[in-house]
């Protein structure tokens, strides 16, 4: 359909009112059939804001049949007219009420609420109920506007990225190129170029989506890290369970919301159970790769939430494979039938592969997530789930030791891939806090907690990358009042304290001028070993990406090369390294903590080397 924001709405005034008799109201030529079958499956409980979305949906040409109170605040429609703004000396003894209003700022009301208070006044009127069902897709549209604002855009990728038809044609070019797409939706003042195909349908699913999974998963995920930051000492105890304010509930959400767009685009996706087999070829997208289009996609701080987002996910997921590891063992009584030696039919060695198939569940998604995490009380069910659903990832997903977002990974980037946000953390471009702003398409606002860890200046790294056991408790996800009241600050201070590196003595390091000759030689061996380095690298990356129908001779040879990169980048590490220890005058201390940072990350390129050999080598194992 046309463009719902772009011609109804633009900076909340309304453009175009459609022709409303206030007498004679046409009813609906559509009827309830066309529902997605999710929105139909779901049970009669309308305290489900889903399921009452489902009613909104609903083509009834009679109102509910709810009597009393049916506002969000219990209140009751009288008082929510009389909540109105007038004017007191006009308006104090009118008994002035919503429904005898003209039918044309009726349909403005109905058009800016949001989801609850459209549902409370459609089912609370028949006047407005009828009202709605003439227009009831641009109202729809208006309410999935108002109720999600600005996360319009993160809902309608993930809706997008989330389709069969998006999963059966996924190709790590088209991902790229997807991904290339969204910077330039992004940049667009309007989302039209994501709601013009949205149908009714659509906006149910995602309207369901929002509520049956986004907002649990919120809630859990804030219980989770205020739980972390109540276990510091200097937290104070009595105030970390105080409700979200809207700028936290914001982050938590657009956070999962862009979890999300990750499992439906370098995961398994929710589609899984579409797959022959339980191996998933992963589209052989590298973490590195899916490291840069994260930073092209999103700034440090966002990439920090989305961080503790899957901190939070592996753990619950690695106590789902926990408890279920002995069900699926084959020395478990219930294989006894099928006798021995050979595996039973049904056993799975998760144990062995535990890393590779807490990934496979984790990237199916939030919804499968929360159905087995939440939704399933009964053990035996989550088992009966699994059998069907277990799916090993071989590939590293945003965390593990080599993920998109691990430090090993950032630093590879930052080594082969400068970028100018690299370049703006050198020449520590101002960065100060600015408000606990989160609509920040007009510019950057970086939480308190960030500003405060990189002193007011840019930051390209993450939290991580410096200071430990943040990211667990969410640092980036607070308010500044609410760092203030429970302690957090000062938790942050003493993390940032401990992991300060040992500061150097300017008298000890004084650069030689000029250097000895024996000085020069470590030099020149170093920076050889450099070229060699990159050299390895550089040719094992010039090879093709293998697939599931590679030969073993191929998969030799990779693990062959990656080993030959990992040895050079070690030995690389280890001549600088010999010259900053043993020629103390070889540089000014001033200079000293950037070499030891390029030592670092050759160490770290040898760790991505034994972890591509390590890929390669299972690659072989599974044939």
């Amino acid at each position: 359909m046309a463009s719902i924001m772009g011609t109804i709405i633009t900076d909340k005034v309304i453009h175009k009112t459609p022709a409303i008799d206030n007498t004679i109201v046409e009813t609906s030529t559509t009827d309830g059939s066309n529902l997605s079958d999710e929105s139909e499956s779901l049970p009669v409980d309308q305290s489900n804001p889903s399921t009452l979305w489902g009613i909104l949906l609903a083509d009834s040409s009679k109102p509910s049949d709810l009597s009393g109170s049916v506002l969000a605040d219990d209140s009751s429609l009288s008082e929510l007219s009389e909540s109105l703004t007038t004017d007191d000396t006009c308006y104090s003894h009118s008994h002035t009420h919503l429904e005898t209003l003209p039918a044309e700022i009726r349909f403005q009301i109905l058009f800016f609420l949001d989801y609850k208070g459209l549902k409370a006044l459609v089912q609370a009127s028949s006047i407005y109920h009828e009202q709605y069902l003439v227009d009831r897709d641009l109202l729809l549209f208006g309410c999935l506007e108002a109720t999600l604002g600005s996360l319009l855009f993160e809902a309608s990728v993930v809706h997008e990225t989330g389709s069969l038809a998006f999963f059966e044609a996924r190709t790590s070019n088209n991902i790229f190129q997807f991904c290339q797409s969204l910077k330039e939706r992004r940049s667009s003042s309007r989302f039209s170029n994501l709601t013009e195909d949205i149908t009714r349908e659509d906006a149910s699913d995602m309207m369901a989506f929002h509520f049956d999974v986004i907002k649990p998963f919120a809630k859990h995920y804030a219980e989770w890290a205020l739980s972390n930051l109540a276990k510091e000492p200097e937290a104070s105890h009595t105030k970390v369970d105080e409700p979200l304010s809207e700028s936290e509930e914001f982050r938590i959400i657009r956070a999962l919301y862009r979890f999300q767009i990750c499992c439906n685009l370098f995961g398994l996706g929710p589609h899984q159970d579409h797959v022959s087999g339980d191996y998933q070829d992963y589209l052989f997208i590298r973490p590195l790769k899916i490291c840069q289009i994260l930073e092209s996609l999103y700034h440090p701080w966002e990439l920090e939430e989305l961080w503790s987002i899957n901190l939070f996910a592996e753990g619950k997921c690695t106590e789902i494979i926990k408890s279920i590891e002995w069900d699926f063992h084959e020395d478990n009584p219930r294989f006894d039938r099928q006798g021995r030696p050979w595996t039973p039919d049904g056993a799975i060695d998760i144990c062995t592969y535990d890393d590779c198939y807490m990934r496979g569940i984790l990237t199916r998604g939030l919804r499968f997530l929360h159905k087995i995490m939440y939704e399933i009380q009964d053990h035996m069910e989550v088992v009966r789930i699994m059998e069907n659903n277990l799916a090993m990832l071989w590939a590293e997903f945003l965390g593990g030791c080599h993920g998109a977002l691990d430090i090993t990974t950032r630093h590879d980037r930052r080594l082969d891939y400068p970028s100018a946000e690299d370049k703006r953390e050198e020449l520590r471009d101002p960065l100060p806090f600015r408000g606990d702003i989160v609509n920040d398409s007009d510019g950057e606002y970086p939480p308190l907690a960030w500003t405060i860890l990189w002193e007011g200046t840019y930051s390209n790294m993450m939290g991580g990358e410096g200071v430990s056991y943040i990211a667990e408790w969410g640092y980036v996800m607070w308010d500044a009042a609410r760092l203030e009241r429970t302690g957090a600050k000062e938790v942050l201070a003493r993390r940032w304290r401990e992991t300060l590196r040992l500061l150097l003595d300017p008298k000890t390091y004084r650069k030689q001028n000029p250097w000895s000759g024996e000085l020069t030689d470590a030099y020149e061996h170093y920076k050889y070993l450099d070229k060699i380095f990159i050299q390895r690298k550089a040719i094992y990356m010039n090879e093709p990406l293998l697939t599931l129908e590679a030969t073993p001779d191929q998969h030799v040879k990779s693990i062959q090369l990656a080993i030959e990169w990992g040895e050079a980048a070690l030995s690389s590490a280890k001549a600088r390294i010999h010259v900053l220890a043993n020629y103390r005058n070889a540089y000014d201390v001033t200079v000293i903590h950037s070499h030891i940072e390029e030592a670092e990350r050759h160490l770290f390129s040898a760790m991505s080397a034994l972890r591509e050999a390590r890929t390669n080598f299972q690659g072989l194992v599974v044939q």
